[in-house]
């Protein structure tokens, strides 16, 4: 820590030497030099650098130890001998700067000062010349100025024209460098976004000239037919003059007309009574500005000189290698001073080196030629901004008129456009306008295709709209088609092309680039096209809604099958029969499929034939009672009891849909609505579409919940609203999305088209304006009287509502059909009994065998218990029989014991004859059957 603390308090004490080294080393005698007009001027730049108190003795700009010293020369009006003398007089002293006039006559001398100067870095700053030439950078490289270009002109001209509200120009302006820059600047600096995006000056039309006019009656002409009324001009005296007097003789400079120009044409000789002008504050003061380019150039080395190494500039202009490098640095701190009270107001330099925040006055010319202020653009230091103040009452307007003009003319013909979208727009093609019927207006269309101008008849809800605007408000109109197509979407155009930029198409590029005047047609309102521009207000009220053909219906001959669909019913014919058959095998193989008849003794049933087992499958299934051949063994019958709930659903479920099916009025859509996961799921094989660049396209853009979905339908738009119909329609397009009123339409004249959902993106239509066209509240008045007096209800009963809607009522009650998601769960079932069935006797196969073996062993146990048992008790019984007999032969002498004994050995070789019982074996079973007692 402590070692990081040291470190940075050597690097401090270092910058602090190498600083203070840099300062004891820089010089403390500086030399300025001075290009000036006069005599005057040259005495005054004197006194202002070295006389006592001046510059010199003031701390502020000046700090001890250093002293300023003044060269100056007059300006030649020969550029050459300028550039001499710069070299011989002022470089060969080593000025760090030149401070330079505008010659009386010449306007070459200042350049030549800048290049010769520029050449070597070292910093030229004017005080009089204006050109816009002297802007440019990469000629004038070290060129400063306390005055500021003509351009910068408009700057004022945008605020006065805000002040006074005038949205529409006319500009014209010399095609030199100075008037095609006033006219860059106006045009940015009015198309720049503040704080009300409608307030956008707009420039009508633009007149170049060239300099040295005779005539300019033609470009006038040219101009009379516009709407706009107020001219903005810039031009030299001259040529300002021709115009005047052409303006003059076209009656172009009377009441109701604006001039407002620049401060050369302000001394136009014949310049009207009510014309505005600017003039430049301390133009012509030339001791001023040299006062501030002196301080200005004194505060830039003082803060210089607190950082930087200065190193001394060049002495003659031989060394022509030699480039001085602290010039290049010089420039930019004069480019950063500030004067917050200088001798001209508040002075300020822009990145090009000219100056910001000069002041302007407004000249109002007044009988012969008298030139009245009438207000002011000045720097207000509350705001830091530049502020206007005008006197409007004390303003002569053209004319003589004390009261402002409204700066524009309202034309009384106007060219109208329109698409084709029913039911607002039927366009009919004819060989004549002459075909078109009194309902009908003729509406021309160029097809970019055929290149050839087509003739259309066009009748509608909006052509009767346009009919009763045209009487309310009192204009004539021209009528034309669109010509793409298209209502418009703003794309950027020759994208291949380096510095391409947006433009508008269809409808809305007519309507921008002033190519017509007004927009009738079902034109949604939204906020892309409001910025360009202006709407009346809404015609007709509709929102957004999704258009899809109806589930296809079956034959009438056919309609009992309806209910479920085909895949269903081949399903449910294989399962009576899989069932039938299962039915068979279980019962031909359970061990239990047979039992005795009780009346019957001795015999046996016979187990479920296929035959049976198809009749009882198809009678469960029916409903049907059954006699005989049901299953018998248990394995059988629970598949049997499986098969009956499964006929029972089946039944139920064909009733209940069939039911549905005679009394259904409408169909049931397949989309909900814009909400529909299958429309949000972009990974859903479902296909929609709008129109591109139309108002729906463009409120999918604006939506970001819907991106995913527009993402998915972008590459399936359509060109327009026709195409997309037809082809859901044809089956080809599963959902249009577009407007409500469009597709209500159609729903309702084609009975296989049905609209799913509720609105959404609620708008209107309205009529299109050009930006501050004067028609706009006039056409919003005309509506919302028709809207008050019944004429839109008429137009929407004429065109929409009658005889548009078909019978569809028999055509609506289209079945509920049923399909295999919807019955799925019962074939899972049936497939469980199967599965169940098969399992069970598998289990009583194996149980069987394993009781027929235990049984068999348990047999021949007893059996063999039997016979050991059947011995023994032969054995006592042969015993009891033969004690008895011994006795009575002992006692009847030996006759009896002989026959006794015989008796013993037939007994005893019988007894020998009895085989031994050999141990119980599984495998084997003694006979005993010719055992004889």
């Amino acid at each position: 820590m402590w070692l990081k603390l040291m470190l940075a308090v050597v690097c401090w004490n270092s910058a602090i030497a190498d600083i203070d080294r840099r300062r004891n080393s820089n010089p403390t005698y500086y030399n300025v030099g001075g290009v000036l007009s006069s005599n005057e001027s040259v005495a005054f730049f004197k006194d202002t650098i070295s006389v006592l108190q001046n510059l010199n003795f003031k701390d502020k700009y000046v700090p001890r130890g250093v002293t300023y010293h003044d060269y100056s020369i007059l300006m030649d009006p020969n550029p050459i001998m300028t550039a001499l003398n710069v070299c011989k007089d002022l470089i060969a002293h080593r000025v760090y700067a030149v401070i330079v006039s505008h010659p009386i006559t010449g306007d070459l001398s200042p350049a030549a000062v800048s290049y010769t100067s520029g050449f070597y870095h070292i910093p030229v700053i004017g005080i009089s010349s204006r050109d816009s030439a002297f802007s440019d950078k990469n000629i004038h490289v070290s060129f400063l100025r306390t005055v500021p270009p003509y351009s910068h002109q408009a700057d004022v001209w945008v605020d006065v024209l805000k002040h006074f509200n005038y949205m529409k120009v006319i500009v014209i302006h010399s095609s030199d460098t100075d008037g095609r820059a006033i006219l860059g600047r106006f045009q940015t600096t009015s198309q720049s976004v503040d704080e009300d995006v409608d307030r956008k000056v707009v420039v009508e039309q633009v007149i170049e000239f060239e300099p040295g006019l005779d005539s300019f009656n033609e470009k006038l002409i040219d101009v009379r037919s516009a709407q706009a009324r107020v001219f903005l001009m810039y031009a030299s005296k001259t040529d300002a003059e021709i115009i005047f007097r052409d303006a003059t003789y076209m009656n172009m400079t009377t009441s109701g007309y604006v001039w407002m120009v620049t401060e050369q044409a302000l001394d136009a000789a014949n310049a009207p009574e009510g014309l505005l002008g600017l003039r430049l504050v301390n133009a012509t003061n030339e001791h001023a500005h040299i006062q501030d380019s002196i301080y200005v150039l004194a505060s830039a080395i003082r803060e210089m000189n607190k950082t930087e190494e200065i190193n001394a500039p060049p002495s003659d202009c031989d060394n022509s290698g030699s480039i001085w490098q602290t010039g290049q640095v010089l420039f930019d701190y004069i480019r950063k001073q500030r004067l917050e009270n200088g001798a001209t107001g508040h002075v300020a330099f822009d990145d090009h080196g000219d100056r910001v925040h000069a002041e302007y006055d407004m000249v109002n010319i007044r009988a012969e030629g008298e030139h009245v202020a009438v207000g002011k653009y000045f720097y207000s230091k509350e705001t830091q901004k530049m502020r206007l103040e005008l006197k409007e009452h004390e303003i002569i307007w053209m004319g003589r008129s004390s009261s402002k003009p409204e700066g524009f003319m309202i034309p009384t013909h106007l060219k109208v456009v329109t698409i084709e979208e029913k039911p607002f727009v039927y366009a009919r093609r004819v060989d004549d306008i002459l075909d078109c019927t009194s309902e009908e207006i003729p509406c021309p269309h160029f097809n970019i295709t055929e290149e050839a101008d087509q003739l259309y008849c066009c009748k509608g809800f909006c052509m009767d709209l346009l009919t009763y605007l045209s009487r309310a408000i009192n204009f004539t109109f021209s009528l034309a088609l669109s010509p793409d197509g298209q209502f418009g979407s703003y794309v950027f155009k020759n994208i291949s092309q380096p510095g391409s930029k947006k433009e508008w198409t269809g409808l809305i590029g007519e309507l921008v680039y002033e190519r017509s005047d007004m927009i009738v047609a079902p034109l949604t309102i939204n906020p892309e096209r409001a910025e360009f521009i202006e709407f009346s207000k809404p015609f007709k009220y509709q929102g957004i809604t999704i258009l899809e053909k109806k589930p296809s219906r079956s034959s009438t001959l056919v309609s009992f099958l309806q209910p479920f669909s085909n895949t269903l019913w081949i399903l449910v014919m294989v399962s009576v029969h899989v069932v039938a058959l299962v039915l068979y095998l279980l019962d031909r193989f359970s061990p239990f499929g047979r039992f005795k008849l009780a009346n019957i003794d001795g015999t046996e049933e016979d187990a479920l034939n296929l035959s049976s087992a198809i009749w009882f499958a198809w009678g469960v299934l029916l409903n049907s009672g059954i006699g005989e051949g049901t299953p018998r063994s248990f394995s059988a019958r629970v598949l049997g009891m499986v098969w009956a709930g499964f006929a029972m659903i089946i039944v139920a479920s064909y009733t209940a849909n069939l039911a549905a099916f005679l009394v259904l009025e409408r169909p049931k859509t397949k989309l909900s609505g814009i909400n529909d996961a299958r429309l949000r799921n972009t990974m859903e094989n479902l296909t929609c579409a709008t129109v591109k660049g139309s108002a729906v396209d463009m409120y999918f853009r604006r939506q970001v919940e819907l991106s995913n979905m527009y993402r998915t339908m972008e590459a399936n738009n359509y060109d327009n609203a026709e195409l997309a119909i037809q082809d859901v329609k044809d089956g080809k397009l599963m959902a249009f999305i577009w407007d409500s009123s469009r597709l209500e339409f159609e729903a309702a004249q084609d009975c296989e088209l049905v609209t799913a959902g509720e609105l959404f993106g609620r708008s209107g239509y309205g009529v299109g304006l050009q930006k501050g066209s004067p028609w706009a509240d006039l056409v919003t008045l005309a509506i919302l009287d028709f809207h008050e007096s019944g004429i839109m209800e008429s137009f929407d009963n004429k065109w929409i509502l009658q005889n548009n809607m078909l019978n569809c009522e028999e055509n609506e009650k289209t079945p509920n059909t049923l399909g295999l998601k919807n019955m799925a769960g019962v074939f899972i079932l049936v497939l469980a009994g199967i599965i169940g069935g098969i399992v069970l006797i598998v289990i009583e196969v194996v149980y069987k065998k394993h009781q027929i073996k235990k049984q068999k062993r348990m047999e021949i146990a007893r059996h063999a218990a039997d016979r050991w048992r059947g011995a023994v008790e032969k054995r006592k019984t042969l015993r009891a029989a033969i004690l008895p007999s011994q006795r009575r032969a002992k006692s009847n002498g030996l006759k009896e014991a002989g026959s006794i004994s015989l008796v013993v050995d037939r007994g005893a070789r019988r007894r020998d004859e009895v085989p031994r019982i050999p141990r119980y074996s599984p495998a084997y079973t003694p006979d005993v059957s010719h055992l004889v007692i």
